[in-house]
């Protein structure tokens, strides 16, 4: 069965409030990254220390992934201030979508509009939904955008986000990893871990209880999930229209000069 994607679905399930104190400790820190723990949010995620093909590590506080801000208590956004150095927020959302639940403003912090969807582009599959995340033009301005950004931020974090965290952002993970040189396997593993911070958000296992038919829970899985096949037809995508990644980061802006700057930003000097 295919599931079938319209701009309602990132209005629909919200990230409710968590307990602090979940860390990562199933996955090492050089394959993952690692857990924020915050009172908010379920999934956000420090890519910090994850390692490429050459032996280098992502610097920490410098990435973080996440859902959208909304989910952030005043306590959140001041640990991302005050512990992680927050300089810059990335929103890949719908202009509908940061309309209807905006950020929340955080001082000393540059907050970016790149959306990578449009209000409004009818019903898609899940597959189809992810192979316009790299090839229709709202998608490759705003994450052209997004390397723009990153090549101005000498210091401090940037956060980049859409509603759950998993399927915009999980895209924008896979091209910032894959223009540092991280192996396939490697960036696959980090966004299937998503699942694992999903599975937690409070509301989602609200719903498991109130639907404990086996019916009900694969629909909400397949709603909030991420699955391989998601991510593969993204890659199956950038090869059959620009020939390789590295083709495609080209399009997006990245030259080898601009993709040595963002190595030499993001990644550790020793192997």
């Amino acid at each position: 069965m295919v599931i079938i994607l319209s701009s309602l679905l990132f209005s629909g399930l919200s990230g409710c409030a968590a307990q602090a104190g979940t860390t990562n400790t199933k996955a090492p820190k050089s394959v993952v990254g690692t857990h924020v723990a915050l009172q908010g949010p379920t999934n956000v995620q420090d890519l910090g220390g994850i390692r490429t093909k050459s032996g280098q590590t992502l610097r920490p506080h410098r990435l973080i992934r996440s859902s959208k801000l909304a989910d952030y208590t005043a306590q959140d956004l001041k640990t991302l201030r005050v512990t992680y150095h927050l300089r810059s927020i990335v929103d890949f959302r719908s202009s509908r979508e940061i309309q209807q639940t905006p950020d929340p403003r955080v001082v000393h912090t540059t907050y970016h509009q790149d959306s990578v969807v449009a209000n409004s582009y009818g019903q898609r599959t899940t597959k189809q939904f992810y192979q316009g995340l790299v090839s229709d033009p709202i998608a490759l301005r705003g994450y052209r955008a997004f390397f723009n950004q990153l090549l101005q931020q000498p210091a401090g974090a940037t956060l980049f986000h859409c509603t759950y965290g998993k399927d915009r952002t999980g895209i924008g993970a896979m091209l910032v990893l894959s223009a540092l040189g991280v192996s396939k396997q490697t960036i696959l593993r980090e966004y299937l871990y998503s699942n694992t911070y999903l599975a937690r958000d409070p509301y989602v296992v609200f719903l498991n209880q109130r639907t404990p038919g086996k019916r009900a829970k694969t629909h909400l899985q397949r709603i909030n999930a991420v699955t391989k096949g998601d991510l593969t037809a993204a890659y199956q995508r950038i090869d059959q229209k620009y020939g390789s990644m590295a083709n495609f980061l080209k399009r997006l802006g990245l030259t080898p000069a601009r993709q040595t700057q963002l190595k030499r930003l993001y990644l550790t000097k020793g192997h």
